[in-house]
């Protein structure tokens, strides 16, 4: 699941900067946005932001929350800029892609909140150890370790 579509991004990036980032052979005006490369920076933020929530919530979303779509515009537009490296990235940029990595690290220790229903959480499982004391004999031992 992808968190933000290329009009987000159009949203909060000019139109001629987009074309700077995307148009590896007119970095110049004059060219235009290269969608899959929009795209491809979409997927790597949208796989950022599954690999912190993927903890606490079952993927895919039953839909997308704000912040999370918020998240996914500053780390998209980060992507761009970085994969060219004649464009600098600022220090603004910098700042939210951290701050977006902080609120997912927030998020994902349940610090911070998605706003979604309970049922959407992921139920963690666990399991118990049984030791040899409590009446029922150990599987593995020292000893049956060493024979393997």
């Amino acid at each position: 699941m992808n968190y933000c579509t290329l009009e987000d991004v159009r949203g909060h990036v000019p139109e001629s900067r987009l074309v700077e980032v995307t148009d590896d052979l007119r970095p110049t005006a004059g060219g235009s946005v290269v969608d899959t490369v929009v795209d491809k920076a979409i997927v790597e933020s949208s796989r950022l932001i599954d690999t912190y929530i993927g903890k606490r919530f079952r993927l895919p979303l039953p839909a997308i929350p704000q912040v999370l779509n918020m998240i996914a515009i500053d780390l998209t537009i980060y992507n761009l800029y970085e994969r060219v490296t004649e464009m600098n990235v600022s220090e603004g940029m910098t700042r939210r892609y951290d701050n977006a990595v902080a609120i997912l690290k927030r998020i994902a220790s349940g610090e911070a909140d998605l706003g979604l229903a309970a049922s959407e959480n992921v139920e963690e499982t666990s399991f118990r150890t049984v030791a040899g004391d409590e009446g029922v004999p150990a599987i593995f031992t020292m000893s049956s370790m060493r024979s393997l």
